[in-house]
């Protein structure tokens, strides 16, 4: 399998359970006893906070919770063995699983874009204002990656030969050594674009966020700023079993990620019980995101047109294809 087992995902996964039916009572569809979505360790699982803690899913499940993943081989394990049902996963991995025969689906898009070059110098302005610097990246190979390769490539660059990409493990590694003096400029996803932001505030050193290589990447593609770049994953099994279940989970995201907007503030206290983050840095990391929740039929263009790109630039990704039309999953 490609990089997806180390690092496709972003971070790590709890399991999702479904421990049990309540008697039916003449009821067509049982009642789920619990069921646990695995959230993302990044700032669009907020809106699955939201979602849990208002009981939104009252009328499918007794109770539902949110356990956000700390390992991506999690996912990959969780998925495979049927344990997970429904998970946040980037939606290039989620494809990635589906050509090499795992029984799932894209249930949504969650957040369009995350990828923005963080610098000490506010005077770079265009991606050609990279061309002699020491960059700092993190999941080489891997979609965040590739975007900027891609980028570059479009704007007749080599990221080989123009830039110095200093490849670290993590995001929060790049974010450290950034902070350190190491580089003066990083690419990062957020909420680490933020926290560092905020940090170095704390500590007096002045960090800008310089470009926003989602608006870029579009530009250059000739389509609208956005990235599908990850929403939520969901097996057959519980699509098949219980369809209700599954739509209304993703008319709750959509209702949910409207009240996020609506209350930023809210939402930051509301995350610090599930991310390892304070309020305030989920607050401000949240316009950053593109927070928008779209089924994965209405979504299908954009996936289609981001996953080609990642097929061109390394056909493993995906697991060598685009995945069928049935794992876009839509009303």
């Amino acid at each position: 399998m490609h990089q997806f087992s180390r690092r496709a995902v972003l971070g790590g996964l709890g399991g999702l359970g479904v421990a049990g039916l309540l008697p039916s009572a003449g009821r067509a569809a049982p009642l789920l006893d619990s069921l646990t979505i695995a959230g993302m360790p990044a700032t669009p699982s907020v809106v699955l906070a939201h979602m849990v803690e208002s009981d939104a899913l009252a009328g499918h499940v007794g109770k539902a919770r949110l356990k956000l993943w700390r390992t991506p081989d999690q996912v990959r394990a969780g998925v495979v063995s049927g344990e997970m049902k429904v998970f946040g996963i980037p939606a290039y991995s989620c494809a990635n699983l589906k050509n090499r025969g795992a029984p799932v689906r894209m249930l949504n898009i969650m957040t369009w874009g995350l990828l923005y070059v963080m610098s000490r110098d506010p005077s770079i302005t265009r991606i050609e204002d990279l061309a002699g610097r020491t960059i700092l990246q993190s999941f080489r190979g891997d979609a965040p990656d590739l975007v900027f390769r891609q980028i570059l490539r479009k704007l007749g660059m080599n990221a080989d030969k123009d830039v110095t990409l200093n490849y670290v493990a993590t995001p929060t590694e790049a974010g450290q050594l950034f902070l350190a003096g190491k580089a003066d400029v990083a690419i990062l996803q957020e909420p680490m674009a933020t926290a560092i932001q905020m940090r170095g505030m704390q500590a007096g050193i002045s960090v800008h966020r310089v470009l926003d290589l989602t608006e870029i990447y579009g530009k250059v593609n000739n389509r609208k700023a956005g990235i599908p770049q990850a929403g939520l994953g969901v097996s057959e099994e519980l699509i098949q079993q219980r369809p209700e279940l599954v739509r209304a989970i993703h008319q709750s995201c959509v209702a949910s990620a409207r009240w996020v907007g609506n209350n930023p503030a809210s939402a930051g206290r509301l995350g610090t019980d599930y991310l390892d983050l304070p309020g305030p840095i989920i607050e401000r990391s949240l316009p950053h995101f593109r927070l928008g929740v779209v089924s994965a039929a209405e979504s299908r263009a954009e996936m289609e047109a981001f996953f080609g790109d990642l097929l061109e630039m390394s056909p493993d990704i995906l697991g060598g294809k685009l995945p069928e039309g049935g794992f876009y999953w839509g009303v």
